[in-house]
């Protein structure tokens, strides 16, 4: 945070015919991208949107469905009047996981606490077990997670490998690490597991850093702020919150599994230590197609980070490459309040692009991925500024909002600091992308959420009632937790996968191709993203109006490739090495 009428292309949805082509190899795509120098940022770019009109008239309806599904949530976030304590304003996460192992999709949400003195221990973080009505209901109890902490994020990973996922809870203060049992409950095992730390924690990505078959847990920390040195800030005489630009920044931590349970923090061995980066998000993924996946931070008035293997003679596994990426800074230079990160082929050209979140009066960025680790800022050209002026984004998911073949954004917004008379709540946004990385907001016709004014801040995306299009759930400061159900009325078919080692270790790093006639799309496996939160780890293609069987490719971070002809729509599929595709319906 800083201190301060419209046509489709013709694309995937239609142009899917019956003939299965050739793909490229899982490898074939970096080399041919041209260099920064040679494309400008006006740049045509590879739609892969429905050929037919459409306006902004036809946004997808969403509906908050949160109460009436049994989800009564308010996060308490210990605001005193005229303290202007910072961790007030920052929010807390969500976070999908299926705790049970049941195929339905279940919910955790991050709460605060009392920051002085004794816990209250009604103040807890919640699970909330989804059910086959749809509905869900509260097991906290049940399943010992009412982490008590002043919550920030929390990250799903099954770090011990017994097929049920665990939690990592970022805190103001100690974090948590909470073992599925396997039961039905959780036990914390963080002192066991070496896995705490003390520092202000945001964000944070498991996946398996050192290529040693076990799940690793990137931190995000944020800043250095105590009650000994917290600040009051003047603005022209108004007191207000006092920025990062105030605080010392924190490393980030980075822990990697000793295989047997516990960990070892190893940043610096890593060469994983940036220069205090005041962070407060991270998204990992293969960004230049060699299958090692790469971490991009999002730090707040500092730099962004880029780690890459660094494959040079200094000891160190990774380097930070962002400054020559053209990824760490705005396009004149400048350091970005950089909250939230989502990343996707927004421009469908088969390489996962970077959209960050930013402050109020700045724009929002979109890197373009031109390859070999190269980006270029293309908000202007994809209309990303326009629509982000005027607001303040956080938690952002990348999703299909109405299955057309276009990835599109949903970002939400809301003021943290400063005098009172800059704006507070703000409205959310559903930005709908044309398939060519060209974005237009569609709010207005999304529903009437969308027409509400809040302090949003966590945002996470799963296809939770299994009709084949994603919802997002979404966390406020002082206004009740939504549920977004997805009731887009287009006609248009879908198919999904999960992806499953026989390891049982998230294949980060890989990617999902599908093939239909002459055109592509890619979806990539990655972990962490948008802001404190995680969304389902199932892949949702949207096929608009093409019914008909699909070819799969799946890139594995192993090297392998896999391949399947003729893989049905309208299902989610699992997907497995040397193994037929299995339908989960």
């Amino acid at each position: 945070m800083s201190d301060q009428s419209h046509y489709r292309e013709l694309g995937i949805a239609e142009l899917c015919g019956s003939a299965i082509l050739f793909l490229a190899g899982c490898a074939g795509h970096a080399e041919s991208r041209p260099s920064v120098e040679t494309v400008p940022e006006t740049a045509a770019v590879s739609p892969l949107a429905s050929v037919a009109l459409k306006s902004a008239a036809d946004a997808t309806q969403f509906v908050d469905v949160a109460i009436p599904s049994g989800i009564n949530f308010v996060l308490h976030n210990d605001e005193i009047p005229d303290r202007y304590w910072l961790p007030e304003v920052m929010g807390g996460g969500v976070a999908w996981l299926d705790y049970d192992v049941d195929g339905i999709v279940d919910l955790y949400l991050m709460n605060g606490q009392v920051v002085e003195g004794a816990p209250i221990p009604t103040h807890t973080n919640k699970l909330y077990q989804g059910l086959q009505t749809r509905a869900f209901r509260d097991v906290t109890e049940l399943s010992r997670t009412g982490d008590p902490g002043y919550g920030q994020g929390c990250a799903v990973g099954d770090f011990d490998a017994d097929g049920f996922p665990d939690m990592y809870l970022t805190n103001y203060g100690a974090n948590v690490l909470l073992h599925n049992n396997g039961d039905g409950t959780f036990g914390d095992v963080t002192q066991a597991a070496q896995a705490g730390n003390a520092k202000w924690g945001t964000s944070a990505a498991w996946f398996d850093i050192d290529a040693d078959g076990d799940l690793d847990l990137y931190v995000v920390n944020y800043v250095a702020m105590t009650p000994k040195n917290h600040r009051v800030c003047d603005y022209d005489g108004v007191p207000g919150y006092c920025g990062p630009g105030s605080y010392e920044g924190e490393p980030d931590c980075v822990y990697l599994s000793d295989g047997d349970g516990a960990f070892t923090e190893a940043a610096e061995e890593l060469g994983l230590v940036g220069e205090m980066g005041k962070g407060l998000a991270v998204v990992v993924l293969d960004l230049d197609e060699d299958t090692e996946p790469e971490i991009y931070v999002a730090n707040d008035m500092t730099p962004n980070f880029l780690f890459t293997k660094s494959g040079g003679g200094d000891g160190k596994l990774f380097r930070d490459v962002a400054t020559e990426a053209g990824c760490a800074v705005s396009h004149v230079g400048n350091n970005e309040a950089s909250m939230g990160v989502a990343s996707a082929d927004f421009d469908a050209d088969l390489l996962p692009d970077l959209f960050l979140t930013h402050f109020y009066a700045a724009k929002n960025t979109l890197y373009r991925n031109l390859g070999g680790l190269v980006f270029q800022d293309t908000s202007q050209r994809s209309r990303i500024a326009a629509t982000s002026f005027e607001t303040l984004g956080f938690g952002t998911v990348p999703f299909d909002h109405d299955l057309d073949g276009a990835v599109d954004l949903f970002v939400a917004n809301g003021h943290v600091l400063g005098p009172k008379k800059q704006p507070g709540p703000m409205r959310p946004q559903l930005l709908s992308n044309d398939g060519a990385a060209r974005f237009t907001d569609v709010s207005d016709q999304a529903g009437a959420y969308f027409l509400g004014h809040y302090l949003g801040r966590g945002a996470a995306g799963a296809d939770y009632d299994r009709d084949g299009d994603l919802d997002i759930a979404v966390t406020h400061v002082h206004a009740p937790f939504a549920l977004l159900r997805n009731q887009h009325s287009e006609p248009h078919h879908y198919v999904g996968f999960r992806l499953l080692t026989p390891d049982r270790m998230p294949p980060v790093g890989s990617r999902v191709e599908i093939t239909c006639g002459t055109q592509k799309a890619v979806r990539h496996v990655l972990a962490g993203g948008s802001y404190l939160s995680t969304s389902d780890s199932r892949m949702l293609f949207g096929l608009g109006e093409h019914a008909g069987p699909v070819a799969v490719k799946v890139c594995w971070s192993s090297g392998e490739t896999s391949h399947w002809d003729d893989v049905e729509v309208d299902r989610y599929w699992t997907l497995t090495p040397h193994q037929p595709p299995r339908s989960d319906g």
